[in-house]
């Protein structure tokens, strides 16, 4: 199985290697396409993707899996993540797509269980890991959870509306759906991923594995901290108007995140009852071997 890896980067050169490396550094039964997407950048964002490239053409990289390739596109004027990323996956050569920004970091081993659970499981399509948060010295802040995503919420875009996110630095794919569902429309500067979910949803379901897959690093300076108000306008122009749909799970998780701990545990069990056709299977990954379970409410407590 091979992986193609996209990383956009711009302006990014201080927080580049630790992603790079952690491309790199997979460790298993695969092969892995990493594809950087450099634009005209300020600081040393393309030397630094040239150092690591060097490293695996001279041979002096420690290849952990059945061979790496890196390429690096210098896509010129910046004009904007997704296009960047359309550029890179137009490229692409792998069965399996995923991209990474330039900040956030791939944990040990999530290639191989990624891989383990796409050829145990022919008929899935796209498959979420747990994403972990870190803060800017790579200091880990809060451990994920492996969530339920339901198929019709996913078409609505109620995950990172009215219900918790979908976060792109665990989504993996077949390529054959990106080449359904993709490319991203080229006005979009944030929030691409919620336009592409609910594109992908209308092909197929998204499976939860329960592995620590990603962290996400929180710093200061990033865009979905400094531009917010244009996040949520792009998250509202991919939706359009709120679907009829959307209210009745805003109604359950609005108050889940705005009360206290011990009552959200108590709205744990409710959510079953309340919602009992919203399906809640996930795969775990147990001795290399692929197991389907139940979960008991909307995510696995940590």
């Amino acid at each position: 199985m091979k992986f193609s890896i996209i990383t956009p980067a711009y302006d990014i050169a201080k927080w580049l290697s630790p992603t790079i490396e952690s491309v790199l550094s997979q460790a298993g039964d695969f092969s892995i396409e990493y594809i950087v997407v450099v634009n005209d950048s300020p600081d040393e964002t393309l030397g630094v993707a040239q150092h690591y490239k060097q490293k695996i053409d001279d041979g002096v990289w420690d290849v952990k899996c059945n061979g790496i390739t890196m390429q690096i596109i210098e896509a010129g004027k910046p004009e904007g993540m997704y296009v960047a990323l359309n550029e890179g996956f137009s490229q692409a050569t792998g069965e399996i797509f995923a991209w990474i920004a330039g900040d956030d970091i791939y944990e040990p081993g999530a290639f191989e269980a990624m891989k383990v659970a796409f050829a145990a499981r022919p008929d899935i399509s796209w498959l979420k890991g747990i994403t972990s948060t870190i803060d800017e010295q790579g200091n880990r802040l809060h451990r994920g959870h492996c969530r339920t995503y339901a198929r019709d919420w996913l078409k609505m875009g109620v995950y990172g509306m009215e219900a918790y996110h979908v976060e792109q630095d665990s989504v993996f794919w077949r390529a054959e759906l990106w080449h359904k569902a993709g490319p991203f429309p080229s006005y979009f500067k944030s929030s691409g991923d919620f336009w592409l979910w609910p594109q992908m949803a209308k092909y197929a379901p998204l499976m939860s594995v329960d592995v620590y897959t990603s962290c996400f690093r929180k710093r200061e300076g990033q865009d979905s901290r400094v531009n917010a108000v244009r996040l949520l306008a792009q998250k509202k122009q991919a939706r359009g108007r709120r679907p009829l749909g959307a209210w009745i799970p805003r109604l359950f998780f609005w108050p889940y995140f705005h009360v206290p701990r011990n009552f959200q545990k108590t709205l744990d069990l409710v959510y079953p009852f309340l919602f009992p056709l919203t399906p809640r299977p996930y795969l775990s990954v147990e001795n290399g071997t692929v197991v389907e379970r139940q979960m008991k409410t909307f995510y696995i407590p940590e």
